[in-house]
């Protein structure tokens, strides 16, 4: 390889610009023996990056890193779902019997059959009228004319 393109594949190196296949040039150009010295100071730098690709994980450490963090997120997403589902029945079973309970004790505080309920509205009404007729009694400066009432002066 000439020093050139070794050159433009380093300048594209340094701009993030190279496939990986360029990439894996300078690193077998930089592994050899015939590196000019006003390279050498990346010699160190491409020799790290082939100690890395030879490096190879351990099965221990595959089946750690292959353990997916969704599936540990929805797990937790479940079991929230699973608590707010049970909360809100749970109060909805409340109001519903609170709300029972309350019709209970006032409906069960009115009459047993509608007949009791006209009795008792029937007296109210005697009540408020012998009240009215009371009043009417009282006032015998009262002049009454067609349907006008005259209060007379004195």
């Amino acid at each position: 390889m000439t020093q050139t393109t070794i050159k433009q594949l380093l300048d594209k190196y340094w701009n993030c610009e190279t496939s990986p296949e360029e990439e894996q040039l300078l690193i077998d150009f930089f592994s050899g023996d015939s590196v000019p010295d006003e390279w050498k100071k990346y010699q160190t730098l491409f020799g790290w990056k082939k100690a890395q690709t030879l490096v190879k994980a351990s099965p221990e450490l595959k089946a750690e890193i292959g353990q997916p963090v969704v599936i540990q997120f929805y797990s937790v997403i479940k079991v929230a779902a699973s608590i707010l589902l049970i909360l809100t029945i749970g109060i909805g079973f409340h109001t519903h019997y609170k709300q029972v309970q309350w019709m209970d004790r006032v409906f069960s505080e009115g009459y047993s059959e509608p007949k009791d309920s006209l009795l008792d509205a029937k007296g109210s009404i005697e009540k408020v009228s012998s009240v009215l007729n009371l009043k009417q009694e009282q006032k015998p400066d009262v002049k009454k004319t067609d349907s006008l009432t005259i209060d007379s002066v004195e």
